[in-house]
């Protein structure tokens, strides 16, 4: 599957993001855990860790569930919007599959495993407000250009 450039963007950012605010989470849990509230241990890493990549296969997944809809679209698909909520569904199933096991399986901190699950949504907010990612553009319009009108 090819993804469009602009997508090709946005998952490149957003991936970016979440390393960072990846290790942005490590860091502040070690840093709390001077205050003695509790100790800092392997089980935070693996939960930060693990959530941040479940968070972005998700968006990766997103990204490619749109593409394909966009493509279906174009070649007059009917069902696009049943493989939007499938998609949709399916991400939801994953990371619902993470939440339980970042509860029962004693190695991962609970707590640090469902944070990274708001990275991607951070991340665009992140990109939105540094100004390198626009979401309210009209497409193929440029500054000074006029649509439309001969």
């Amino acid at each position: 599957m090819h993804l469009d450039d602009d997508i090709k963007g946005l998952v490149k950012g957003v991936f970016a993001c979440c390393g960072i605010l990846c290790v942005i989470e490590i860091v502040v849990g070690f840093l709390i855990s001077f205050t003695g509230l509790y100790a800092f241990d392997v089980t935070i890493v693996i939960g930060a860790v693990g959530g941040t990549l479940i968070g972005m296969i998700c968006f990766i997944w997103m990204a490619v569930s749109l593409q394909r809809s966009l493509n279906a679209a174009q070649n007059g698909g009917a069902e696009v919007r049943r493989g939007v909520q499938k998609g949709y569904t399916q991400r939801m199933g994953l990371q619902g599959l993470w939440i339980v096991a970042s509860v029962f399986v004693p190695f991962i901190n609970v707590i640090s495993a469902l944070i990274p699950l708001l990275f991607p949504k951070l991340a665009i907010y992140i990109l939105q407000i540094t100004g390198k990612l626009n979401l309210t553009g009209k497409v193929g319009s440029e500054p000074g250009v006029k649509g439309g009108e001969s």
